[in-house]
Parts: structure tokens; sequence; C-alpha cells
């Protein structure tokens, strides 16, 4: 299951510039990014939605109850904040930056952000120690970025 839930994660990471694109396309048919982020926003949950109702059945509600929502801690809710945020920016950065050092760049934020995640158990996460090889992939991750974004360059 581990290998099957990796590999899924490999095939959303492969999409995930392929998606800025599209949106980056949408904005230009639309004429605005916002509204792209929108139709993006529409068709996550058009298709969330669907996948609530294919899976109800399971637990017999389609959508949380009140009381379910009241639980969760206020500051969760800004799991949707950074998901339209990366949507927003994304719409902004793909068509200046291309595909390659929009990624890159992402992906050294992705890299610290984990860390960071990682040594804090923050949000939800089992704290973990970060050893020095951990941190020498870190280098790494920004390393790379630093040759895929040559910020010294055009």
């Amino acid at each position: 299951m581990r290998f099957l839930l990796m590999a899924a994660v490999f095939i959303v990471g492969f999409l995930q510039p392929v998606q800025a694109g599209l949106n980056a396309t949408a904005a230009k048919a639309v004429g605005d990014r916002f509204q792209a982020g929108w139709v993006n926003g529409v068709v996550n949950v058009t298709i969330l939605t669907a996948l609530l109702v294919v899976f109800a059945a399971k637990n017999g509600s389609v959508l949380p109850n009140i009381a379910a929502l009241r639980t969760v801690p206020w500051w969760a809710f800004f799991g949707g904040i950074i998901g339209a945020s990366i949507v927003v920016i994304q719409l902004t950065a793909a068509p200046q930056l291309g595909a390659g050092m929009l990624v890159a760049i992402f992906v050294g934020g992705m890299a610290v952000g984990s860390l960071a995640c990682d040594i804090s158990g923050f949000p939800g996460y089992k704290a973990i120690k970060i050893d020095g090889t951990r941190l020498a992939g870190l280098a790494l991750v920004v390393v790379g970025v630093l040759l895929v974004a040559r910020p010294w360059g055009k």
C-alpha cells in the first residue's frame, strides 16, 4: 500500500506543472486569473461532491454535519486558503516563470516547509528529529532550485 501511495504522490506531482499550465491557459481564455481560479475551484468542488456522494454509503452522510465542523480547530480552515493561494500564485507565475522554474521553486518551498512540519509536528504530523542526512538532502534541493531558477540569469 505504501508503494501505491508513493506512486500516486509521484503522479500528482508530475501533473502539478500540467495543472498550472492548464489554469494559465484558462486564465488567458477567460481574461482573468481569478476567474480561472474560480473555474478551477468549481471543478474541484464538483469532483469532491461527486466523490462524497459515491462514498456516502460508507459513513451514511454526504456532507460533514455541523457538530463535526464545530470540532475542527479554527486554524485548520487555513488549508483552503493555502489551496486557493497555490492556484492563484501558479496562475500568476506559470506564464512568466515557465514550468521548470515554477516547479523548482515550489519544490524548494515544499522541502523547507516539510522539514519545518517534521521538526515541529505541526499541523497534525508526528514530530521527527532531523539529522544531518536530511539536512544534506535539503541543501541539495536548494542547490537544485538555484540551478534551475538561476536567479543570477535572465
